[in-house]
């Protein structure tokens, strides 16, 4: 199989089928609030949240963690999620054509009755600018692709588990037998890395570095994206804030480039290892759960529906465990924690209780975690 089928492969797996998957849970936002960029961020949330919940079931319940059972399954549900997004949102109106459409053909939309959007000079500039460094960062971080003493672990195991078909089985430092990792193993990333892998047709170490910063890199653009929109909300498409939000994506890809000023900046892990879970969780957990905030608070405030946002918030939470043993815990606390903020400034407690079921999967991964460590402590 050639590189470039290979390459296509990856794109198809880590990109287009997690995009697709935003479909189901962005179906369930009002007409006018499906933008393109919700599609990627539910897509990517709804992607790890089903394999996180797929994944430990078959990690704890099948000898050594079956992971060719894994992967059917989880391709499967894949399958099924995006088929009934597609279904669900045809009959529910489609979703909103993307902001370079309605600036490039505005004609067209108006004739199709969609909002369309004249361009600006300055806002069109600092969108050229944000995209060249957004490909210098791609670009850089294939080239100077650079070992990282975690692999030594993170990536050994996801080559293991793509050579032998088990999970957390082995000892990536020895390669002898042992017993379940509680601190590892409900992170599942090098399992995901390892599944997309398998299912490109590429070795995981080349997937881990050179190909994951080609969709990981984006999505967290798209994240800070989501936010900074959630900020502006209705006054998103004033003609001062439509220049302020291609300027805030040019300072933060910035930022992402200059901040290697410890090995322990958001900034460091995003481009040094983008792979990880913990780079995950603070590029992509942390932003949307401000954003999912941000949206709670805001529907709050209009007396409207608060739907989409608890779905986010359920999406969040479930993606969390993805990422480390800690996330699901800080996560589920930001999540709470915002929910009583925003109860107690709008004098309405529904904030907050409607916050409490969507931390479900943080009760139940945390009661495996500790039924999982508990020995472990005790001993």
């Amino acid at each position: 199989m050639s590189a470039a089928i290979k390459f296509l492969l990856f794109l198809i797996v880590a990109g287009v089928m997690p995009i697709l998957m935003g479909l189901l849970p962005m179906s369930f936002a009002s007409l006018q609030r499906r933008h393109s960029h919700l599609i990627v961020v539910s897509g990517y949330l709804s992607c790890f949240a089903l394999f996180e919940l797929i994944g430990l079931p078959v990690l704890f319940f099948t000898p050594m963690g079956n992971f060719r059972l894994l992967v059917i399954l989880d391709l499967a549900a894949e399958i099924i999620w995006i088929i009934a997004g597609l279904i669900r949102c045809a009959r529910s109106g489609g979703v909103r054509s993307p902001g370079i459409v309605r600036a490039i053909c505005p004609r067209r939309l108006r004739q199709a009755g969609q909002e369309a959007v004249e361009p600006l000079r300055d806002e069109v500039i600092f969108w050229v600018i944000f995209l060249a460094l957004l490909g210098f960062q791609l670009v850089m971080s294939y080239r100077l692709a650079s070992y990282d003493g975690d692999d030594a672990y993170y990536v050994a195991q996801s080559l293991q588990t793509w050579q032998t078909g088990t999970m957390y089985h082995y000892v990536p430092y020895t390669g002898v037998t042992t017993a379940l990792d509680g601190r590892h193993a409900m992170a599942m990333m090098p399992m995901w890395i390892a599944m997309v892998a398998k299912l490109s047709g590429t070795h995981p170490t080349i997937v881990t570095h050179s190909m994951i910063p080609f969709v990981f890199l984006p999505l967290a653009d798209v994240c800070l994206y989501f936010l900074m929109r959630a900020l502006m909300y209705e006054k998103v498409n004033e003609t001062r804030n439509r220049r302020m939000l291609p300027a805030f994506m040019v300072i933060m890809a910035l930022l992402q480039i200059f901040g290697n000023v410890s090995i322990y900046t958001p900034e460091t892990f995003l481009m040094l290892r983008t792979w990880q879970g913990k780079t995950v969780f603070a590029a992509v957990i942390v932003p949307t759960a401000f954003a999912a905030l941000l949206l709670l608070a805001h529907r709050i405030a209009d007396h409207a529906s608060v739907r989409f946002p608890v779905i986010l918030a359920f999406l969040i939470n479930a993606a969390a465990g993805m990422c480390t043993s800690m996330a699901p815990f800080l996560a589920g606390g930001l999540l709470l924690l915002g929910g009583a903020f925003i109860a107690v400034a709008f004098r309405q407690k529904k904030a907050f209780l409607v916050m409490l079921p969507a931390c479900i999967p943080n009760v139940i991964y945390a009661a495996i975690l500790l039924r999982i460590m508990l020995p472990t402590l005790l001993s």
